[in-house]
């Protein structure tokens, strides 16, 4: 019986991280918080777009990052990028209404291209954007380390295997002890 919870446990622990570090591998340039934030609306000046993403960015004539205003035209930015935060630069919004976010970047985690998009509406009476702090360059923790959520996985898979195993294991159950009894 010990080999057989101890089988289940490599297995479920093999499982969980692969199913954990395959989500991991498959995200490219993944926005972790920007300024506007997807579906806010904001006001009062706003002639920049930031992103932090999870993992750094690298620096590329080909990045871009465009702006779509209200009408569809669509226009690309002046972009900055430092480490984890990328910078779009345009003039100030005037005109009310939905404004999209459109980029595509390069990883520099995995040397992929990410091709993303977001929406926010600009309402000039609306309450400026919460701008992201010089930081968001070093990014904020998600690139990285293991999470919380990881740790979770790997740890609530393996026991739920390991309960498994044990409630339906099959048993001898109340076989007695003396040959004598068992007639």
């Amino acid at each position: 019986m010990a080999l057989v919870v101890a089988i289940a446990i490599v297995l479920a622990l093999l499982l969980s991280l692969l199913v954990v570090f395959s989500d991991t591998a498959a995200a490219h340039a993944e926005m972790r918080r920007s300024a506007p934030n997807p579906g806010q609306t904001v006001g009062g000046i706003v002639d920049r777009v930031e992103m932090e993403f999870r993992e750094p960015i690298r620096p590329h004539q080909s990045n871009g990052v465009a702006l779509q205003y209200p009408d569809g035209t669509r226009a690309l930015m002046r972009i900055e990028v430092n480490g984890h935060l990328v910078r779009g630069r345009f003039n100030p919004l005037t005109e009310p209404g939905p404004y999209k976010v459109i980029w595509e970047l390069l990883d520099d985690s995995d040397g992929d291209w990410a091709t993303e998009e977001f929406e926010f509406t600009y309402d000039p009476d609306a309450a400026p954007p919460e701008w992201l702090p010089a930081s968001a360059a070093e990014g904020s923790g998600g690139g990285g380390g293991i999470s919380g959520s990881t740790i979770a996985l790997i740890v609530v898979i393996p026991v739920a295997v390991v309960l498994a195993v044990w409630v339906f294991w099959p048993r001898k159950r109340g076989k007695p002890d003396n040959p004598e009894e068992r007639s």
